[in-house]
């Protein structure tokens, strides 16, 4: 049996090619029939060579770790632990730490994760990345199920609102009644939208650029109370005009490769708030970081990468809910033949289109 891939073999540079599907799957682990694969900047980054040169990867790969599909082959011991069967959906989660090591055992960084979207097309079958019509599980690797009622495309949300339940609540232990600034309105922006509603949050304040007045109509209409346009606000002072001077008790900067929404967190936060940074400036340092306030009002900042268990766990659940109109986040669904495509739609390389999340299908 075969199955079409999408792999990646250079910078800018993908094939579609057909792989040998092996007949068992890995010792203790499960053949996927992927349904669909989602995408995020870090795919950008990985198509333009950015984490090739940064010593994460080596071609060639078969990118894609947002993905859901259904069990194909599972082996007795994969399916005692997983408590699972050939046909089930699940969501499978892009990281699959080792559980043993000095970072695992201290509930911190795991040294020898398991990628997803990033291993060798050289080992065993290759077929180790989302935008393909199978994937190989392994055994370390957490599964989710997930309901049949719902649209693939519904489904692969699962990897962007777990990262607003682990950014916001995980890591920024925003409570009832409080209020929140999300610097951004993309993708992970609205996941922020997302777990703040469902987290009771009084107030919630977005931000985002006149490009992104679609997104921010949408945040609108998931729950947000509030939305600016950087162009035209002066965010910190808008912020203290919404919150009778004494700022809101969390910020969330979800921007990428900037540095004002790090001064615009400082100045909107509360004294003894709290800002969680998640948008990352690749790897460039920050001139007249205002380190003196931020240690005169006591704040507290996170950095976050990736989401947990817990969150992932969250994310589904609110899918499964129906409570929020979260189709409105979907924008656009590809076939794996045309993922080039879908790539460059997201980065925003492509007039005229206005993306927010991508599918990528496995068969269209």
């Amino acid at each position: 049996m075969k199955a079409k891939a999408a792999v990646l073999v250079g910078d800018n540079d993908i094939e579609i090619r057909e792989l040998d599907v092996p007949g068992d799957p890995p010792p203790g682990g499960a053949l996927l029939a992927v349904e669909g694969c989602g995408m995020c900047g870090s795919d950008i980054k990985q198509y333009h060579g950015g984490t090739a040169r940064a010593g994460i990867m080596s071609y060639p790969v078969i990118p894609g770790h947002e993905t859901v599909g259904r069990i194909a082959k599972i082996d007795a011991e994969g399916a005692r632990r997983w408590g699972l069967k050939e046909g089930d959906r699940v969501a499978v989660h892009g990281i699959a730490p080792c559980g043993t090591c000095v970072g695992c055992m201290s509930d911190s960084k795991c040294v020898d994760s398991f990628y997803y979207g990033f291993r060798s097309l050289h080992e065993r079958s290759g077929l180790w990345g989302g935008f393909a019509q199978y994937m190989e599980i392994v055994p370390r690797t957490k599964l989710y199920p997930v309901s049949d009622r719902l649209s693939i495309e519904d489904a692969l949300l699962f990897n962007p609102l777990a990262a607003g339940y682990d950014w916001l609540l995980a890591h920024g232990e925003l409570q009832v009644g409080e209020t929140v600034l999300i610097l951004g309105g993309g993708q992970r922006g609205l996941a922020c939208v997302v777990a703040a509603v469902e987290a009771g949050a009084a107030q919630i304040i977005v931000t985002g650029l006149r490009s992104d007045a679609f997104k921010l109509d949408i945040a609108r209409q998931l729950g947000a109370t509030t939305t600016l346009i950087v162009e035209d606000e002066d965010v910190p002072a808008r912020v203290a005009e919404l919150t009778n001077g004494r700022g809101v008790d969390l910020v969330c900067d979800t921007t990428p490769y900037v540095f004002e929404p790090v001064h615009d967190a400082i100045k909107a936060v509360r004294n003894k708030g709290r800002i969680v940074l998640s948008g990352l400036k690749d790897s460039r340092l920050m001139d007249g970081f205002p380190l003196d306030a931020l240690m005169m009002k006591q704040i507290k900042m996170i950095g976050v990468l990736a989401s947990g268990h817990w969150a992932t766990q969250q994310a589904i659940r609110v899918i499964e809910s129906g409570r929020l109109p979260l189709e409105l986040m979907h924008t656009h669904s590809l076939p794996i033949d045309e993922l080039e495509r879908g790539i460059k739609t997201l980065a925003g390389e492509i007039p005229g289109e206005r993306a927010l999340h991508i599918s990528i299908l496995a068969r269209s």
